[in-house]
């Protein structure tokens, strides 16, 4: 009977994966790859007959492996200080806290001193770009409203982009339109400048096909169509829908003094440019990563579209299940936002080639697992947003599975290098990445982060919430005496 649940299982996830898949993006997870994961769960159920949920999870757990490649990523390659990251269903709740949120601070004479903090299950992290699902999210709900139509033009709302006339929300949204502004938004200093570049976007003609499309503009412009549209700021806008609907408490644009302490350092970040040019950038304790939201306005408690607000691991948490449980917006605009809108493959020098998968101001499955900030085992209705910071969001509304992850790879690291420059990288033997700086100074380097992330952290964990779901779904929740939380200090 067990071995036939197993099989009806992996049928139903296949199944799952390819609803909503664009053709090259279906069963990139096979069968074989489905039963191998679920087959130690049904062993388990029939070794361990007199086991809880509870019980068999731990199981799980342990002979995931996960810690080890946790403690590899974080302690032996030192791609980030510290992350802590929660996974699970919309009953369950797994939280990995390891390392820390700071390692030195420049103190009141210029120079770096340690100061190594801790990281904590409440530690709050600088979202970055994952602040574009609550854009996502707050089009999508004034669109559910019947406030605004997803092919409305965006000058409808905001006349100020006086040129993008005929450009519409579904453009923004799905990123198929390139846009450019006469200048850099984040060389002003003020807001008012920084805006009147900003009302300077027009469409790319010069973005060449192949080129991925991904872009902060269109979820910038998007902010001021949800403040037009709703006749209230953008952050009051979320408090009012999201924040304060599911108890987001940590969740915060300009961050309140007597939380500073808990925030997760993302400063003395060096770039290390294609001409050999290094930049060092200070960033003070709750001041956002992203220099576009700074001059927009961030400490003035600013929210931009594209990036900004800072929030924890427990509030990222109700945010997941509050959108597979459908108190946000209703199912049929959350399954809208997964569905591939950019990408496809093509031929290249003779090679193929994809351009990058996109939905609604998310990533869609790439059908490269290397390339893909969506793990292949997810439904086809899952999507993913990350973080430059280094943060992810994976959310599979069909199969009711998420994962968070807070991290703070920006801090005390060479966190992004050309790649003229990284022949210039050396690595231990524990595969830790350093570069010995113009200036001479050796510094260690993160700028693979968000590729050694994803088979350390991302995919371990979605996979257990996978098999913990199949145990839920196995089992009669209303007999278990359930345990909802666990918290994993490494």
């Amino acid at each position: 009977m067990l071995e036939q649940y197993l099989n009806d299982y992996v049928n139903l996830l296949y199944e799952n994966q390819n609803n909503g898949a664009s053709p090259e993006q279906q069963g990139l997870y096979t069968k074989a790859d489905y039963y191998k994961l679920l087959k130690p769960v049904i062993d388990l159920v029939i070794t361990y007959k007199d086991y809880s949920i509870s019980e068999l999870r731990d199981k799980l757990y342990q002979n995931s492996n996960i810690e080890e490649s946790v403690r590899d990523l974080v302690n032996k390659k030192e791609m980030t200080p510290g992350m802590v990251f929660s996974y699970g269903t919309n009953n369950y709740k797994e939280t990995i806290v390891i390392g820390n949120k700071s390692e030195i601070v420049v103190d009141n004479k210029g120079n770096l001193v340690p100061n190594v903090e801790k990281m904590t299950e409440d530690t709050i992290f600088d979202l970055a770009s994952v602040t574009k699902i609550f854009t996502n999210l707050s089009i999508m709900k004034l669109v559910q409203a019947g406030i605004i139509n997803i092919n409305d033009e965006i000058v409808k709302y905001e006349p100020r982009f006086k040129n993008l006339k005929s450009v519409t929300i579904f453009d923004l949204l799905s990123f198929r339109v390139p846009l450019s502004t006469d200048g850099r938004v984040e060389g002003n200093s003020t807001i008012d400048k920084a805006e009147e570049t900003l009302f300077t976007m027009h469409i790319n003609e010069n973005f060449k096909y192949g080129t991925n499309p991904y872009t902060d503009m269109g979820a910038i412009v998007l902010k001021y169509v949800i403040e037009s549209a709703s006749g209230i700021n953008f952050y009051k806008f979320i408090d009012q829908n999201i924040l304060s609907k599911l108890k987001m408490r940590d969740t915060h644009v300009l961050v309140p003094k007597e939380k500073l302490g808990r925030v997760a350092s993302t400063n003395i970040e060096t770039v290390y440019y294609n001409d050999g040019k290094i930049v060092d950038i200070p960033n003070n304790i709750g001041i956002v990563h992203d220099p576009k939201a700074q001059v927009l306005g961030q400490q003035q408690g600013i929210l931009s579209g594209h990036a900004g607000l800072f929030s924890t691991v427990g509030d990222m948490t109700n945010l997941a299940k509050g959108i597979m449980g459908g108190q946000i917006i209703d199912d049929k605009y959350i399954e809208m936002i997964a569905k591939n809108r950019t990408g496809e493959k093509y031929i290249k020098d003779g090679k193929e080639s994809h351009i990058q998968y996109l939905g609604f101001l998310c990533y869609s499955k790439n059908p490269i697992l290397a390339n893909s900030e969506l793990f292949h085992a997810m439904s086809g209705k899952a999507f993913a947003n990350g973080g430059y910071t280094g943060t992810q969001l994976t959310v599979d509304p069909i199969n009711q599975i998420y994962l968070f992850l807070g991290s703070n790879r920006t801090h005390n690291r060479v966190s992004r290098i050309d790649p003229k420059q990284r022949d210039n990288v050396g690595y231990d033997e524990l595969g830790k990445g350093t570069i010995i700086l113009p200036n001479g100074k050796l510094k260690t380097t993160s700028y693979k982060f968000a590729w050694d992330r994803d088979p350390a952290v991302v995919h371990p964990a979605l996979k257990l919430a996978i098999q913990y779901k199949m145990l839920e779904d196995l089992y009669s929740l209303e007999k278990e005496n359930y345990k909802e939380k666990n918290v994993r200090y490494l």
